[in-house]
């Protein structure tokens, strides 16, 4: 009894800090995450609620481990901000990201003062009705983030991703290359280089307001767009909402600021040019580029469409031969890097994710870690050497490894030394490391303490200390060793992410290797180099002639860190109940209906949805009166996580229907072969509760980067013993093969299901039929889907966007009880569609299906999804 009772309490060990303005809930141990964010969103807090124009109320912020994942997100509709405590690391550009509590915690709580942002009639209905009635989040996307970019990117002038240089870059070569976005473009993100392009559109545009047309039009905009009631027809006519509001502060619709924008942009001079031959022509992003017997090796990931709105990222190692010039696919990693490469003699090593648990709801308990694994180019033998959270590595020998992780509840990194009998921690240091560097005689890193971008140091081993090598308010990483006291490094200086080195012997002077382009990977090879540069399309490989020139960097302004000192506030501790609290209903809108064709008998009612702070439980209610039956109305969905990673549903329908389901994750991987073990138990009353069904169910997942496969199995049974009105034991079970053949998608799929004492009779559904009725069958279907054509089309009003066409061949065949046959072919087109700023995605299927009678049916089928969260 101890036991349970101490089982169910460790559920509630959730802990919680508040102030005026903000309610913190993390789990032990993250006391110091949580603090650092309640002092940076205090500290700035006041120029967010200026620039939005918004004094929201208390915020509930949850703080989650997820791993060595960064992110955060923000719910405007159930009022909470989530900040993940992983800072993050330079991937395929060196962001400047002095401090991730700053830049996470300002940048969700801006998309919560803005989209919460109301005046007027739309202010009364929020108090009243709730969140539905928030008329800014009904917005474009690069509205939302690109407001949030531009918060994070004025705190310093070394910080945000409106100051690293990207966005400039990129932009740059749009102009250069005669490809600036348009509205429709920016708004709808069609799948193109580069990820999260609201972001990057969205952010240089309201930069761009802001500069021409002043700071103040934003908050006015936030203030005019707030108060209209009607805003929620926006996203599909513009011209009513949005345009409106922009007419009334900038004097011209959105579109027309878009064409001013892009008149300015293509006006400045372009300064945007990459060195060097171009070697390779495919794109989107690479990574980690080394060198090996007149070869190089480097990670690209490419994102490969299968289906409507489905796509797959592969992780390619490539080979590229200096000699011919041509590259291959070297080989298919299964899941994305977290690291660098390193390369020792003929081996290479590498981090692949993998999956662990983790404190956090959003991710059901399970976060991100790294397998550290060695691959010996000869023989393409790869072996695991052990799983961390390792943040950079080095390899001192093939036997002996060092590796930086984030040190435990504390700003900073611990070192570690991986040996092949045991690993051990060697000491920790107050600098975040984000890349280490070793050539044998020196080990240098890439690091710096809080509220500094990363500088350059050179370890020692043995005072187990930091000897600055070169520190300016930049961010230098990407390390190579050029020569024996020669380090290479790319640094982000006026905006440019160029190739530089320095001596370490003779630190003051540093050389420039490129005045332009954007350079994200590196190797020098004799006098050659060959580097990773940014075009339209992403990057692809490039090789130029070095020819160093001094460098001097220019005159800086200091990097100042905020004084937390100064905040007058008052924390105080908190408990369980201010969690519950957050539970209340966020939308509470009335829902009237016809019940009958006469629309004399109506249900009388209203919606109420809610979910605590920490997403751990959420529900849906309808309550009201049914005219017709002169009944109540009663329905209820309600979901919990509370015993995390169990997930736990229960369903009501008043007089009908009582459902409860439990589901829990026996195992993930991204590594091995099974990715997914699932299982579920299910308890069903229904049919006026007369009948009771109790349901088994497991789900099995795994493969390959381009062939997995899926396993289902249900079982529902129903006994007179515990009181249903029939006995009854069904099964049903599928297996499936998908495979990506020619840039396009194979299923092969086997249904086959016995439930011969259902008086409900199963449903048997092929392409060329009415729904067949059997109380068992087989159902065989083989399809092949491929994208025929990039349409990349819309309007601005009404908004909709059509993006690519797909068409699938297929082939279905099944056998009912009776043993009757039935099997059809045919092909189905569908086109992506995306309306209301792209939020909602709708891909309808027109197919012809042609059966063993050789009738000819057409018909049409529906997808939708929508988006809610904000990152």
């Amino acid at each position: 009894m101890a036991i349970f009772l101490a089982l169910i309490f460790s559920w509630f060990d959730w802990r919680v800090i508040k102030t005026k303005n903000y309610t913190v809930i993390y789990k032990p141990g993250y006391e110091y995450e949580a603090i650092q964010t309640l002092n940076n969103l205090e500290y700035y807090r006041l120029y967010v609620d200026r620039l939005t124009g918004n004094n929201p109320r208390n915020l509930p912020v949850v703080i989650e481990d997820t791993g060595i994942l960064s992110n955060g997100f923000a719910n405007p509709f159930f009022y909470n901000i989530h900040i993940f405590t992983y800072p993050p690391i330079s991937d395929y550009y060196l962001e400047g990201i002095q401090d991730w509590y700053r830049l996470a915690g300002l940048h969700e709580y801006t998309h919560i003062a803005h989209m919460t942002k109301t005046a007027g009639i739309p202010k009364i209905l929020t108090r009243i009705f709730g969140a539905p009635f928030q008329a800014n989040m009904y917005s474009p996307g690069w509205i939302i983030e690109g407001i949030t970019v531009y918060t994070e990117s004025q705190f310093s002038p070394y910080e945000g991703r409106l100051n690293d240089g990207f966005f400039d870059n990129y932009l740059e070569i749009r102009i250069r290359e005669k490809k600036f976005p348009d509205i429709i473009e920016a708004t709808n993100e069609p799948l193109s280089f580069p990820y999260g392009k609201i972001y990057l559109y969205g952010g240089e545009f309201l930069d761009f307001l802001s500069n021409k047309y002043g700071k103040e039009t934003t908050t006015r905009f936030f203030t005019v767009y707030g108060s209209y009631p009607w805003a929620f027809i926006s996203p599909l006519f513009p011209v009513f909402g949005i345009d409106q509001a922009s007419k009334m502060v900038y004097g011209k619709t959105f579109p027309l600021l878009f064409s001013e924008w892009r008149r300015y942009e293509t006006n400045k001079p372009i300064n945007y040019k990459l060195p060097g031959e171009r070697q390779t022509k495919d794109g989107w992003y690479i990574s980690s580029v080394v060198y090996h017997k007149n070869k190089l090796y480097y990670v690209r990931e490419v994102p490969i469409k299968l289906d409507g709105f489905r796509y797959k990222v592969f992780t390619y190692l490539m080979e590229f031969n200096l000699a011919d010039k041509k590259e291959k696919i070297f080989t298919t990693l299964n899941s994305s890097l977290t690291t660098k490469m390193k390369l020792y003699g003929d081996n290479l090593y590498f981090c692949n994710s993998e999956i662990r648990r983790a404190e956090n709801i959003y991710y059901n308990g399970f976060g991100i870690t790294s397998i550290l694994k060695r691959m010996n180019l000869s023989s393409k033998k790869t072996e695991v050497l052990f799983k961390d959270d390792i943040r950079a590595f080095c390899v001192l020998n093939d036997s002996i490894i060092l590796y930086v992780k984030v040190k435990d509840k504390n700003p900073g990194s611990e070192i570690w030394l991986y040996l092949p009998e045991m690993r051990k921690k060697l000491w920790e240091s107050d600098f975040l490391i984000n890349e280490i560097e070793t050539n044998g005689k020196w080990i240098v890193v890439s690091a710096g303490k809080r509220f500094e971008n990363t500088d350059l140091y050179i370890m020692n081993f043995e005072t187990k200390d930091f000897i600055p090598l070169l520190k300016t308010p930049w961010t230098e990483g990407n390390l190579f060793f050029i020569k024996e006291d020669l380090l290479g490094f790319i640094a982000n200086y006026e905006g440019k992410h160029r190739i530089y080195s320095i001596d370490l012997n003779q630190p003051e002077s540093i050389f420039c290797y490129t005045k332009t382009g954007f350079i994200n990977s590196f190797v020098v090879i004799d006098s050659m180099i060959f580097f990773s540069g940014l075009n339209s399309d992403g990057f692809d490989i490039y090789r130029m002639v070095a020819r160093p020139k001094i460098y001097r960097l220019k005159e800086w302004k200091a990097n100042l860190a905020p004084n937390f000192d100064s905040l007058n506030f008052v924390i105080k501790k908190g408990n369980y109940l201010d969690i519950t609290k957050t539970i209340l209903p966020s939308a509470r809108v009335p829902l009237f209906l016809p019940m009958d064709s006469t629309s004399k008998k109506w249900l009388y009612s209203a919606i109420f949805a809610g979910s605590d702070a920490t997403n751990e439980n959420s529900y849906t209610m309808v309550i009201g009166y049914d005219q017709l039956n002169n009944i109540p109305y009663f329905h209820m969905g309600f979901q919990s996580l509370f015993f995390n990673p169990l997930n736990m549903g229960l369903f009501y329908y008043y007089n009908d229907l009582l459902y409860l389901s439990f589901n829990y994750p026996l195992f993930y991987s991204l590594d091995k072969k099974v990715k997914r073990i699932l299982s579920g138990l299910d308890f069903k009353s229904f049919d006026g509760y007369k009948r009771k069904e109790i349901k088994l169910e497991t789900s099995i997942a795994g493969g390959g980067p381009h062939t997995t496969f899926f396993l289902d199995f249900s079982a529902p049974f129903e006994r007179r013993t515990f009181r249903s009105s029939i006995d009854r034991t069904g099964f049903f079970g599928s297996l499936g093969l998908n495979h990506m053949l020619f840039n396009g998608e194979l299923l092969i799929k086997l249904t086959g299901f016995s439930d011969t004492q259902n008086p409900d009779t199963p449903l048997i559904s092929i392409r060329g039929y009415e729904d067949i009725h059997s109380q068992s069958g087989f159902i065989f279907k083989t399809e092949y889907s491929h994208r025929l054509l990039s349409i990349r089309k819309g309007l601005w009003n009404p908004n909709i966007y059509f993006e690519d066409l797909f068409g699938t061949l297929f082939i279905d065949y099944a056998i009912d009880r009776e043993q009757e046959k039935y099997y059809s072919t045919g092909f189905e087109l569908g086109v992506e569609t995306k309306v209301c700023f792209g939020a909602i995605k709708i891909f309808p299927r027109t197919g012809i299906a042609i059966n063993k009678n050789k009738k000819i049916k057409m018909f049409i089928t529906i997808n939708a999804s929508s988006l809610f969260f904000n990152h």
